[in-house]
């Protein structure tokens, strides 16, 4: 008497050579020889990371911002000897807006990284 398969739906998928070559380097990598067992791990368990990338654009933005004017209070002191108190007020006030944008970001990368 034979036994009846479990799993008794079946999915055909082709890859080129060069996804065959990825897929058998990311098998290899995890320690796994049968192809079945890894798609059907992957399939039913993997999930895909879509990453809003707004905020980084943002962060970056604001520490352009503040090395342009990191650079002119620097020109400024190197010309006169003298640093205005409301250039450093100013810079404060952008280095307090970048904070919580990266607060954020760390808070972001962390919580992606423990799924």
């Amino acid at each position: 008497m034979s036994k009846q398969r479990t799993r008794n739906k079946s999915f055909l998928i082709r890859l080129n050579e060069s996804e065959n070559e990825t897929l058998e380097q990311k098998m290899k990598a995890v320690g796994v020889s049968n192809r079945e067992k890894f798609a059907r791990k992957m399939l039913l368990d993997g999930y895909i990371i879509n990453v809003d990338l707004q905020p980084i654009s943002e962060l970056v933005r604001l520490t352009r911002n503040i090395s342009n004017n990191i650079n002119q209070v620097t020109r400024r002191a190197n010309e006169c000897g003298c640093v205005y108190e409301d250039d450093v007020i100013d810079l404060l006030a952008e280095v307090n807006r970048l904070k919580p944008l990266l607060a954020e970001a760390h808070r972001e990368a962390i919580r992606l990284c423990k799924h």
